[in-house]
């Protein structure tokens, strides 16, 4: 057996001692970027199964596939153990394998510009406008701002990471507010499906709001909340993390609505502590004269909303970026589709709440 390398360390030194010395004079940048657990840091030897091994994107001005085939001859078939040759050739989803001609390599020959506009939809070294933003998704922009740069004559490429680090200020109130909507939608309903003794559906929406609590938790802390596989692996260790734990483990109705609303008193508070908006009380209060608990979410969306000084982006209907919109792979996975739905929600669909 092969000893298992974290896949971005087993990529910067395929590209130190395998590829960089194949490519003489030629201009270019490294990296190990886009979708991948290694990028993410998730990898492990349950991750080698495809889509892994000595890869990398090779970013170069000119792509005239020459190179591409230069490799496939002159590359070593294994480098630190692992096969340099990847099948079937061509494919979305590939698994190294052995060879006795010329390795289907896995390395990523394109313009950067391009990668981009293929990954995200557009160019970031052009400006990032509020679609843009909003209609890249968090995966996205973690596997962009993730991974590791090897080669970077001029910075290009850490000019483009740095720029999608994170959001503008008003960007940020913006996507913060539409998070803090999503739970005003149904923060009351756990108690209410238990009230009339649907214990799995109080579960599934208690399920639903503790993801969207995570992915609060996240984007308070500045980090692109990841597809579902990680997100609760990317959660920092905190009072967050134990009170959902306590929420999904529940099995009566008053112990999970205390875990709920004591995981939203934490992100409350720490809401207040960004100074994005005007402070609010962060404590649970009664919805409306039900006896049930529940933080208020709505008045943290509307007072950042408020907050925003851009007037275009304060008009904006509390829709919120992609992800916010659809949790569909097929969407999430198409920059178009992503740009085109973003860009469509004009229109404010709430419903109240009853």
């Amino acid at each position: 057996m092969t000893a298992f390398l974290p896949g971005v360390e087993l990529s910067r030194l395929f590209y130190a001692e395998a590829v960089r010395p194949l490519l003489g004079d030629l201009p270019h940048a490294a990296a190990r970027l886009g979708p991948g657990s290694d990028v993410l840091g998730f990898d492990t030897p349950r991750s080698t199964d495809h889509d892994w091994g000595p890869r990398l994107e090779l970013f170069v001005d000119d792509d005239t596939g020459e190179l591409g085939a230069r490799l496939s001859e002159t590359l070593p078939k294994r480098f630190r153990g692992w096969s340099t040759h990847f099948e079937p050739p061509g494919a979305r989803v590939r698994s190294m394998a052995g060879t006795d001609g010329p390795v289907d390599h896995y390395v990523t020959i394109t313009p950067f510009p391009r990668w981009c506009r293929a990954l995200l939809g557009f160019d970031p070294a052009a400006g990032v406008g509020p679609l843009d933003w909003l209609g890249a998704p968090w995966q996205r922009l973690a596997e962009i701002t993730g991974g590791a740069v090897f080669h970077d004559p001029g910075g290009r490429l850490a000019g483009v990471r740095e720029r999608l680090r994170w959001y503008p200020a008003d960007m940020w109130r913006l996507v913060l507010a539409c998070q803090w909507q999503r739970i005003a939608e149904e923060e009351p309903f756990p108690a209410r499906a238990a009230e009339v003794g649907d214990r799995a559906g109080a579960t599934v929406i208690t399920a639903r709001l503790c993801r969207d609590i995570a992915r609060l938790h996240l984007l308070q802390a500045r980090r692109w909340p990841p597809y579902s596989k990680w997100l609760m692996a990317s959660l920092p260790l905190g009072q967050v993390t134990g009170h959902v734990a306590a929420a999904l483990r529940a099995d009566d109705a008053r112990v999970r609505e205390d875990a709920l609303c004591a995981a939203l008193e934490v992100v409350a508070q720490q809401q207040n502590d960004l100074g994005l908006a005007v402070e609010l009380p962060a404590r649970r209060q009664e919805f409306f004269d039900r006896g049930y608990a529940v933080i208020g979410a709505g008045r943290f969306a509307e007072a950042l909303r408020d907050a925003i000084t851009d007037p275009v982006l304060r008009a904006r209907p509390l829709t919120g970026s992609i992800d916010q919109i659809s949790d569909s792979t097929a969407v999430l996975t198409d920059p178009s589709l992503c740009r085109a739905v973003a860009d469509a929600t004009t229109g404010d669909s709430r419903e109240e709440i009853h």
